[in-house]
């Protein structure tokens, strides 16, 4: 299974996610240095959400279908008042690419 990457559209920020089991039937993602996961739910589809299980990002483009894997491309974060926006990409070993 492949890590994911969030890039960060205004710096080039990068936040990598690590395989870390299932939640709701879906392979989830636990963020290296945070309890942050990217993790799918019935109620919203895949999005990152925080410890306590509140989201705050989530793809920019809604699609109707779920998906085993979360979507690449676009997703916008918000939490205190900010937003930015992100490419996640999936990630085989070390080398990133956009799928």
């Amino acid at each position: 299974m492949p890590s994911i990457e969030f890039v960060r559209r205004l710096d080039g920020l990068v936040y990598r996610f690590d395989p870390d089991g299932t939640h709701n039937g879906r392979p989830s993602f636990r963020r290296r240095d945070l309890d942050l996961w990217c993790r799918w739910a019935p109620e919203r589809g895949w999005c990152v959400v925080d410890a306590e299980g509140v989201p705050n990002s989530g793809p920019l483009l809604g699609e109707d279908r779920p998906r085993e894997l979360p979507p690449t491309g676009p997703w916008r974060s918000w939490k205190a008042g900010r937003s930015y926006l992100y490419d996640l990409r999936r990630v085989d070993g070390e080398t990133s690419r956009p799928l």
